[in-house]
């Protein structure tokens, strides 16, 4: 259902309706930008993409391809624009090779009650998070907490549906294996 209003209003922005743009912001915000939030600490440029991405969109929009994953293809977008930006950023100041990584903030004490063994458990999981690769991390933070289907996270990171599923499994097979492979003092 969520989906279909996507593509309904994605299908207005191709014919270049003002209020479906507005409509599609409001839409994407607050998930673009906990998105990159996730790729950079940089909350300013993360903002500043989010406004370029809408800007090129708009003046754009009679070369842009229709599309069931309006989700994915948002994320794929803005996931491509900032790693521009900070690309661009990187050469421009010397600064060595842009080194992808994943950022995810420590959620944990608003997740679980304070009990120890939860406090353990938590402060162990989130250990364990932080080791696997940042597209190991990506993957679970777009399908547990953006709440993605396998098709949009697809096309969010430039890979098929088997693939996402593939990856997302590997992912939780090797967090559930540090997890309790990982002895924590009690």
């Amino acid at each position: 259902m969520e989906q279909e209003a996507d593509e309904i209003l994605w299908i207005q922005c191709l014919q270049g309706d003002k209020n479906a743009f507005k409509g599609l912001y409001k839409r994407f915000y607050v998930l673009l930008l906990n998105y990159g939030s996730k790729l950079t600490s940089d909350r300013e440029l993360v903002e500043d993409t989010i406004q370029n991405l809408f800007v090129k969109l708009i003046q754009n929009h009679k070369q842009l391809s229709p599309t069931r994953y309006v989700k994915g293809y948002m994320l794929l977008s803005f996931r491509n624009k900032l790693y521009d930006t900070l690309k661009y950023q990187m050469k421009s100041t010397g600064i060595g090779q842009f080194e992808e990584s994943f950022l995810i903030e420590p959620l944990a004490s608003d997740l679980f009650p304070e009990e120890d063994e939860e406090e353990i458990n938590t402060r162990k999981l989130l250990q364990v998070y932080h080791a696997l690769s940042s597209r190991q991390q990506e993957i679970i933070y777009l399908y547990y907490v953006c709440n993605l289907k396998h098709e949009a996270i697809a096309e969010a990171l430039h890979i098929n549906a088997q693939s996402s599923k593939n990856l997302l499994f590997r992912s939780i097979s090797k967090l559930r294996e540090l997890f309790f492979s990982l002895s924590f003092p009690r």
